[in-house]
């Protein structure tokens, strides 16, 4: 057990815009959510990549997460959303057009209500009591959690079914949470590689660590978005050729520790960088204007190093959802809207190639 429980037993600071608590691996019974196997719910949507973070930790370390019996349960809303947020059940006609555009999403359509049972015939939970409507929105949750939350109703949300409420919104909070507090009596692979450094035994390392994680969230996962709600075209092409040089700084980063971001061994850092690199090439190059280049024709190290991790067992078709991942961008309302012909991208580097007898030289840095 590190440190991340320490202080006051997973209760987390006291927030009126987001939850910070953590589930907690104590022996002295003061954990205010106990590590307990079948107690807890983490709601997702497959394209979100925040969401990505602890449900990718979940998967890694093989932890179960189809049913509220022997692990955490994941619940996938449907992965594009419309004027009422992320839904379980579509409500409003503008929701019920997405369900049909998109019959095959890989969603889970149980019900939750106010006391924390599902449908009556999910048997992981208790029947619904007399009187009480289903949930079909997660800001219904957060209501039911903190009536008045004035934060973002995003996900992932991890919800306790025993006290019905929300233990914690924060994506890296729930990841180190899962990796350290569940994955000793949870886990069922890679129990031997430690994501998160000690917080205890390592702190340098733990630091870095942090710092690169931040680093990333700010230079690569959330950077796609201020290029999206630039509305300048000069500074769009800025912002796009910093994002191209933050990724030639981390392919070159990661040739040469050895195959992953710090060393030879792979990090919750990795799993971050991961989330976003898919998500390029299926989304961001074309939604954000970002078609310049594409990690598989341009990154080949960057490549080499997303297949390693999508190869994983418990990646690909149980975090990673391909078709999912693109209706939040291509389907979502906003998304649409918010893109449509603010700036104009650029011309893909492999349009201005000039290739002689259909060959092209590759460069050293791993582009062609």
């Amino acid at each position: 057990m590190d440190c991340l429980c320490c202080s006051d037993g997973g209760r987390g600071p006291t927030s009126d815009t987001e939850f910070l608590g953590s589930v907690c691996n104590l022996d002295n019974g003061e954990a205010t959510f106990p590590a307990e196997a079948g107690r807890y719910v983490m709601h997702v949507v497959a394209g979100c990549p925040f969401a990505a973070r602890p449900w990718s930790v979940l998967s890694f370390y093989g932890i179960p997460t189809t049913s509220n019996t022997g692990g955490v349960r994941v619940i996938k809303m449907f992965p594009a959303s419309h004027t009422d947020g992320w839904f379980f059940s579509p409500i409003s006609v503008g929701e019920k057009e997405l369900v049909e555009s998109f019959p095959d999403a890989m969603c889970d359509t149980l019900l939750p209500t106010p006391t924390g049972c599902y449908a009556p015939n999910d048997t992981c939970f208790p029947p619904c009591k007399d009187g009480e409507g289903p949930i079909h929105h997660i800001s219904q949750l957060y209501e039911i959690a903190k009536p008045g939350f004035s934060g973002a109703k995003s996900v992932p949300l991890l919800w306790d079914t025993k006290t019905h409420t929300a233990v914690s919104n924060s994506s890296l909070g729930i990841a180190e949470m899962i990796a350290t507090q569940l994955v000793p009596t949870m886990g069922t692979r890679n129990l031997g590689v430690a994501l998160f450094p000690s917080r205890t035994n390592e702190k340098d390392l733990y630091q870095e660590h942090d710092e690169l994680v931040k680093m990333l969230h700010s230079r690569v996962t959330t950077a796609v978005y201020k290029i999206n709600a630039t509305n300048n075209g000069r500074e769009h092409d800025r912002l796009v050729n910093e994002y191209y040089d933050n990724l030639d700084a981390l392919q070159t980063r990661i040739q040469k520790n050895g195959g992953y971001l710090m060393g030879n061994t792979i990090r919750f850092a990795d799993i971050v960088l991961f989330i976003s690199l898919v998500r390029l090439d299926l989304a961001y190059q074309w939604r954000f204007g970002l078609g310049r280049r594409s990690i598989r024709d341009d990154y080949r190290g960057l490549l080499k190093y997303m297949r390693g991790i999508l190869n994983m067992e418990g990646m690909l078709g149980e975090c990673v959802l391909p078709r999912d991942i693109m209706a939040l961008y291509f389907m979502t309302p906003k998304w649409v809207e918010l893109t449509a012909g603010k700036t104009l991208p650029q011309v893909p580097e492999s349009w201005e190639k000039v290739c002689a007898d259909d060959t092209c030289e590759t460069n050293d840095d791993g582009r062609n």
